[in-house]
């Protein structure tokens, strides 16, 4: 399956979406996507809509704990939204579900 992410502004919030498998291979990719959203805006929101990530490993895992620690030095709030069941399964096993999933 190929791997894409777009990214979208919708007022003071920056959507990313990325469609695919999240694992070693496309972190990197996604880190460097949400790296040039955080250091691009000065507050607001960011939300990264998960409902097309099909696998999420531990490498995604860290790169989107990473991003949101970068996010929030800044005062922007980041948070995931749309998990599909085996991303929010993964996030809650990683006990990390209350800290990425948007309400």
């Amino acid at each position: 399956m190929a791997f894409e992410c777009t990214v979208e502004r919708q007022g003071d919030t920056v959507v990313v979406t990325p469609e695919g498998d999240i694992d070693l291979e496309t972190a990197t990719y996604v880190r460097e996507v949400l790296r040039r959203v955080v250091a691009d805006k000065a507050d607001g929101r960011i939300e990264v809509d998960m409902h097309a990530v099909t696998f999420l490993d531990s490498s995604g895992i860290g790169m989107l704990v990473a991003a949101r620690r970068a996010a929030e030095v800044k005062g922007i709030t980041l948070r995931l939204r749309e998990p599909g069941p085996m991303v929010r399964m993964v996030l809650e096993v990683a006990n990390l579900d209350g800290l990425l999933i948007g309400a």
